[in-house]
């Protein structure tokens, strides 16, 4: 470090972006057709593609976060009925193997399907994050069944 501040402002390490990834010469991307532009981001490091990708996956998440979804209470009552158990049974502390394939049906529909947060639902579930993903992981064999309930809710 004592090296690199003796040397001091260098100019071939100011900057950045797509222009600095040129080496510098601004004139050369201007007169570029859009079809040979690459898509940039300064949030993203990486290649064009790259940086579609990530902000497409993004777009996607706050999509779903955003739009009308149904509670996380909804999901749980919804999940209760389909398999017929009580509601305080599901938010004990309970291992019953029924208890716990409708908590990882709750945590894949609430995570997944309705976007909300894995400590969001630990929250409303009584458990916590590391075993709502748990529960969420478990939940991903049970698709059929997820999307029957889902198709009711969602």
């Amino acid at each position: 470090m004592e090296k690199g501040i003796k040397q001091g402002t260098r100019e071939d390490l100011q900057g950045g972006g797509l222009v600095r990834s040129a080496g510098g010469d601004a004139s050369g991307l201007l007169g570029r057709k859009a079809e040979e532009r690459e898509k940039g981001d300064a949030r993203v490091l990486g290649s064009g593609d790259f940086v579609s990708t990530i902000l497409d996956e993004s777009n996607k998440i706050f999509e779903k976060r955003n739009v009308s979804r149904p509670t996380i209470k909804a999901i749980i009552d919804e999940v209760i009925s389909h398999f017929g158990i009580s509601s305080t049974a599901m938010y004990s502390r309970s291992r019953n193997g029924q208890l716990s394939e409708a908590r990882s049906v709750v945590s894949y529909l609430a995570v997944e399907k309705a976007g909300y947060a894995q400590k969001e639902v630990g929250t409303e579930l009584n458990i916590s994050r590391i075993a709502v993903r748990n529960s969420l992981l478990r939940g991903e064999t049970n698709l059929d069944m997820c999307n029957q309930i889902w198709a009711k809710i969602g």
